[in-house]
């Protein structure tokens, strides 16, 4: 796992860009009127899932920016309109990525429970004129009576190292990986976990799943398929086993391989005997175990 330093000039930035717009800040804040509702009681809240994201070499990766307004009771606020913007670090105009295929402001009204959301669409290595991790914030804000704003901001952080693909982890996992198999047969929930080495999920990404040895299908009805990692680089897919009646042996053992795909790209020196393109594909093999049950549950 590669280790990031981060400069007192990097902090200083966030420590202004935090101040500068603060949590749910208004631009003017006078006294409530008495007669009707103060903004005072009203909160945006903003956030972003995943709030990690990579700028890959071929493909872009997105978060998804959701926002809650409601007063203080907790009653939502619905058809009010809010702005969304990407920003940088000093609270300006940042043209890393876009909001829901659009580099300007981007406004949306809430539905009945208060809420809305955008989708951020992150940038490519290649576009990067860094090669560190960074942080963006999307900056929202509704308009209020007369000049008074109510705001929120959200950091969303940038892997941005065009090498960051080098240090991938990948995990197989079965729940269970030993069945007992009745006349309905058994299933088992395979799971691919992926992840940078220092634990940022990978998303969006597909996840092959192959039978390679034994009966069974995938829920899909196949023996080889995939499934795209979710926002906690997960992705997940049912096994059927075959039933008690079409086992022939007491004991069947199913070999089950997951592997990513990733933005490596590799060419095959034909002069080095130690160059195997094996190597440069995540993958993992897993055993599981069918007991022949009695034909019941």
């Amino acid at each position: 796992m590669k280790q990031k330093t981060y400069t007192l000039l990097t902090i200083g930035l966030v420590v202004l860009m935090i101040a500068a717009f603060g949590s749910c800040k208004r631009n003017t804040v006078g006294i409530p009127d008495p007669t009707g509702p103060s903004t005072l009681a009203t909160i945006l809240k903003l956030g972003a899932s995943p709030n990690v994201i990579a700028a890959g070499l071929e493909q872009r990766q997105t978060a998804i920016v959701n926002a809650h307004l409601y007063n203080f009771d907790g009653s939502p606020l619905s058809g009010k309109t809010i702005h969304f913007e990407v920003r940088d670090a000093f609270g300006f105009k940042a043209d890393y990525g876009n909001l829901d295929n659009s580099m300007t402001v981007v406004s949306k009204s809430t539905d009945g429970s208060g809420r809305v959301s955008v989708t951020y669409t992150g940038p490519l290595s290649s576009e990067l004129d860094m090669a560190d991790n960074f942080t963006l914030y999307v900056y929202a804000w509704v308009g209020w009576d007369g000049k008074e704003q109510i705001s929120e901001l959200c950091p969303i952080h940038i892997v941005g190292d065009v090498f960051a693909d080098v240090d991938l982890e990948f995990e197989l996992q079965a729940f269970p990986n030993i069945l007992w198999v009745t006349s309905a047969g058994a299933t088992s929930k395979i799971r691919g976990v992926y992840t940078y080495a220092n634990g940022v999920p990978v998303v969006g990404r597909k996840v092959f799943f192959e039978i390679k040895r034994g009966p069974g299908q995938f829920e899909d009805g196949r023996v080889k398929t995939f499934v795209v990692t979710d926002a906690n680089g997960v992705a997940e897919i049912l096994y059927l086993s075959p039933t008690f009646a079409q086992l022939t042996a007491p004991e069947t053992w199913v070999t089950i391989e997951g592997q990513p795909e990733t933005d490596w790209v590799h060419i095959m020196d034909p002069y080095d005997p130690l160059d195997d393109p094996e190597k440069f594909w995540l993958h993992k093999d897993m055993d599981i175990k069918l007991i022949k049950g009695t034909g019941t549950k």
